[in-house]
């Protein structure tokens, strides 16, 4: 392209009709889509394309960059322009384009918003320093999407922050028990968050030892009540109880506050056990273990779905209360009365 064309068409480019513009600029991106450009051509019409893109709607900017983004020797200028618009043009070029080099992505994950960093994540065979630079910020979507990329690379350093941010995020949790490189340690941590069913899973896929999880999860368990806050909650719940107000309210309201030993302390002295044992059994058997409590302590059925949620938000609940997890607490409900429920708990909480 001779300097004195380029010089016409940039000129070009700053036409003030909108329709013009418009067909100057996918006449440009029918000659770059045609055949490779030289390597003096292909600057210039990405430049050209940048001045008009950047003076187009959002409707042209989308056919443009839908037009370039499986161009393997679309210019690399606007393709770079493209890729930091809003999503709904650069969702096309963030998953498609060849042109976008690893700096271009790294600059994406660092710059671009969550849902860049979304769709970025489900882009096909994204290297370490991409993946990582992704993960930095710690969005539960974004770690989701990287986890479901089956053909990303993943260090482990991105797998720390994800199981960080999995302990709150149920979603997250099962979409790191589907990659099949984990390492054993990172599975093994992984499977204490996980519902028995997945549990059973990743001790099959990734040849775990099941008694060794399982005691790490009781020692966790055990160990996550500061010893001056477990004191304190034994201690006020001890004093309900001598006044006559413990019941299961009280432990609801305790929960709900998100004093979470003292409604530990409320809930085992209601139910006759010692609170090593709940701690156990909410960890072993989760939904049946609260469920149980509920009977035990002589909950209303109606207070399950609060204790389940507030468990769950505070990561002790692995299972969103719905489907098997919904199904296996009505089944507490129908076939356990008060007794039965906390003699069962007692059991389940045998490994404190």
């Amino acid at each position: 392209m001779r300097p004195d064309t380029a010089e016409t068409l940039n000129n070009l480019a700053k036409v003030r009709d909108p329709g013009k513009r418009r067909e100057l600029a996918m006449g440009v991106v029918d000659l770059c889509v045609a055949q490779p450009l030289s390597p003096t051509a292909e600057p210039v019409a990405g430049e050209l394309l940048v001045t008009l893109s950047s003076k187009s709607d959002t409707e042209t900017k989308s056919q443009i960059a839908a037009r370039l983004a499986p161009c393997d020797w679309a210019p690399h200028d606007v393709i770079r322009f493209l890729a930091f618009e809003p999503i709904e043009v650069s969702a096309v070029i963030i998953e498609k384009s060849d042109r976008l080099t690893p700096k271009d992505m790294i600059e994406l994950a660092e710059k671009g918003t969550t849902e860049h960093r979304r769709v970025l994540a489900m882009r096909a065979n994204l290297c370490l320093a991409v993946t990582d630079t992704l993960a930095q910020p710690g969005e539960a979507i974004v770690l989701k999407a990287l986890a479901n990329n089956a053909t990303a690379e993943i260090s482990e350093n991105t797998l720390d922050i994800c199981l960080t941010v999995a302990r709150d995020n149920p979603k997250l949790r099962e979409a790191l028990a589907r990659r099949h490189d984990l390492t054993t340690d990172f599975a093994t941590q992984l499977c204490i968050m996980l519902p028995e069913n997945w549990r059973e899973e990743l001790y099959r896929r990734f040849g775990l030892d099941k008694d060794k999880v399982e005691k790490l999860a009781v020692e966790t368990a055990l160990s996550a009540t500061p010893e001056d806050v477990d004191k304190d909650a034994a201690k006020r719940v001890n004093d309900a109880a001598k006044a006559g107000k413990l019941n299961g309210q009280y432990a609801l309201d305790a929960l709900i506050r998100g004093e979470e030993a003292v409604f530990d302390h409320g809930i085992a002295h209601l139910c006759g056990i010692k609170v090593s044992q709940w701690r156990v059994a909410l960890t072993m058997g989760g939904v049946r273990a609260a469920a149980m409590a509920c009977q035990a302590a002589e909950l209303e059925r109606t207070a399950y779905p609060v204790i389940h949620k507030a468990l769950q938000r505070s990561g002790r609940m692995h299972q969103a209360l719905e489907g098997d997890a919904m199904s296996a607490a009505a089944n507490v409900f129908r076939m356990y009365g008060p007794e039965k429920a906390a003699k069962v708990l007692r059991q389940m909480g045998s490994r404190a």
